[in-house]
């Protein structure tokens, strides 16, 4: 979860509407099932707070976005060179700068993997990449126990869904870290913990159920992922994701 120093470096950075935000978060967390409504409200404070889906989506809000577009590229990336590389794991690992996998765990290949995707986070949109990054990763592949496991569930993976489906399954918990970075240390201040845990679970559930609708409509096959056509694809899927809580 967040930290309380983390809530207090956003709240020097305020923004227009932060208020409501964090009133929409404060009437809400309760113990008992959260109506619809309210997520609803919780997450339009959030996307009007970073400056609307257009503004957010493409980079140029000062406290959430850039970090996303950033990380989704390199995520992109490396599934991009997975599928390339015919599900080749340990080639694609070694693409990135992982060449010794001698006795390698799984974890150390996802902290690898988190590292190259997301780099060092200082601020708060850095943190929430990186965070996002590593809830992505431990639900895709932490049930392995080695490296040809890890190869066998992502490539399971691309025969049930595609690249885009988990880059917005990425910037789903993008969003959701943000929250927490920002609100649950405070939160847990005025509330207690066991409501406080039922709202972020909440709130999470919801993002994932709404990111459902979102449209599939982005190649990601055979992109070159450092043009400009794969930073717009990004933004664009970003965009998309925001627009669909504004």
């Amino acid at each position: 979860m967040g930290t309380s120093k983390s809530f207090s470096d956003a709240r020097h950075a305020m923004m227009p509407n932060w208020s409501d935000l964090s009133t929409s978060l404060t009437t809400s967390c309760d113990s008992g099932p959260i109506p619809n409504v309210k997520k609803k409200k919780i997450l339009r404070n959030y996307v009007t707070v970073i400056g609307g889906a257009n503004k957010a989506g493409r980079g140029g809000s000062k406290i959430a976005g850039k970090s996303g577009i950033k990380t989704g590229k390199k995520i992109g990336s490396f599934l991009g060179a997975f599928t390339s590389s015919g599900n080749n794991l340990r080639q694609t690992l070694e693409n990135t700068g992982l060449t010794d996998l001698q006795n390698k765990s799984v974890e150390d290949v996802i902290n690898h993997l988190i590292e190259y995707c997301s780099g060092t986070a200082s601020t708060i949109d850095e943190v929430a990449a990186k965070e996002a990054t590593r809830k992505l990763l431990e639900e895709l592949v932490s049930n392995a126990q080695s490296i040809d496991e890890m190869e066998e569930i992502l490539s399971n993976k691309f025969d049930e869904s595609s690249s885009e489906d988990i880059i917005i399954q990425y910037f789903g918990y993008y969003i959701y870290e943000h929250l927490d970075k920002w609100f649950y240390e405070h939160l847990i201040k005025k509330k207690n913990q066991s409501d406080c845990n039922n709202l972020f679970r909440e709130i999470k559930d919801f993002i994932f159920e709404s990111l459902k609708g979102v449209q599939r409509v982005n190649s990601l096959q055979k992109l070159d992922w450092g043009s400009d056509d794969a930073d717009r694809l990004i933004k664009n899927i970003q965009q998309d994701i925001l627009t669909v809580f504004e």
